[in-house]
């Protein structure tokens, strides 16, 4: 497993619907934090995940 944080940017629909994917694909997988970001702006989670499963993400919603 790899630990990571992965950002959203709610305004941006292609970042949303890409995390939307990849928790419906991995959640099973993935141990998740409570979401730490504002809500109105962003989601912020930190994640363990399969590095697999963190690779499919855009690099620009995850960092180490």
């Amino acid at each position: 497993m790899a630990t990571a944080t992965v950002i959203v940017t709610i305004d941006n629909e292609r970042e949303v619907a890409a995390v939307n994917a990849w928790f419906r694909r991995w959640g099973p997988r993935i141990r998740c934090s409570d979401n730490d970001g504002c809500g109105c702006c962003v989601d912020i989670w930190r994640v363990e995940a399969p590095p697999e499963a963190l690779s499919e993400l855009p690099r620009e919603m995850v960092s180490a």
